[in-house]
């Protein structure tokens, strides 16, 4: 969330955040905007005639620009869509904001798939605990088996601390790769922005405040056009269902 709302500051670029999760997604409940009637699966099984008017009235709007396109809320409706209408769909999003940002929930199911291989960038965020460390190497295996190579897999440890469980040397040595970015364990001032519904300003000097910052600035420093799509799902511990993200905990692309 932060990141997407970081996306839509820099620069003042168009950017959208879909919360891909199947029911009771967060991003929403974050941002504070208010549920939406209509979630994302909604607008991507319409697919066929989908068009910017048909969009706008899907969308839910943050006071920062930043666009968001709802979860379900129901937790005994679970939607979903075809895989091929999740890439019409993000396709058509990628046609029209400089960035899509793609909550998804965890695991790899066909339709996280799919908006993996509609991405530009994959980032996989996790945690310092071995069960997070654990999900990032069976998500690094597979993204590999699939062809992605590894400078297209990003690392991202989430509530960091030096003083951590498990140190940056062992979590390296297990992914065979090294931490992209580090976002620092502020969780007083994350939790008071979720309660809130007020998310933490892009002008906030805090050691969090600047990771995002630092993070969304190389995404836009390396974008390619107005087709850069991050997709997010998860790799936490078992029985964590908040990241940074709200719902999701990763990010991929290609």
């Amino acid at each position: 969330m932060h990141l997407a709302l970081e996306l839509a500051h820099e620069g003042k670029r168009k950017c959208v955040l879909v919360d891909q999760h199947p029911a009771l997604g967060d991003a929403s409940l974050y941002l504070g905007t208010g549920r939406h009637q209509y979630s994302f699966y909604e607008l991507a099984n319409n697919s066929d005639r989908l068009d910017e008017e048909l969009l706008q009235g899907f969308l839910l709007h943050h006071n920062s620009g930043l666009h968001l396109l709802d979860s379900p809320e129901m937790v005994d409706a679970i939607h979903g869509a075809p895989p091929s209408a999740v890439e019409h769909t993000l396709a058509f999003l990628a046609d029209t904001y400089q960035f899509v940002v793609v909550d998804c929930p965890p695991g790899l199911t066909d339709v996280t798939l799919e908006s993996i291989a509609q991405s530009e960038q994959v980032a996989i965020v996790m945690t310092a605990e071995l069960p997070s460390v654990r999900n990032s190497v069976r998500y690094i295996e597979h993204l590999s088996k699939l062809g992605y190579t590894s400078s297209s897999i990003h690392v991202v440890l989430n509530r960091y601390s030096k003083r951590g469980p498990l140190s940056d040397d062992n979590i390296e040595k297990a992914l065979g790769r090294e931490i992209s970015l580090r976002v620092p364990n502020s969780y007083n001032e994350v939790i008071q922005a979720i309660n809130t519904g007020a998310p933490i300003s892009s002008g906030n000097k805090s050691d969090f405040g600047a990771a995002i910052q630092k993070w969304a600035h190389e995404l836009a420093s390396n974008g390619t056009g107005n087709d850069k799509i991050q997709a997010m799902a998860a790799a936490k511990p078992r029985g964590d269902m908040k990241a940074l993200f709200g719902g999701m905990r990763a990010l991929f692309g290609r």
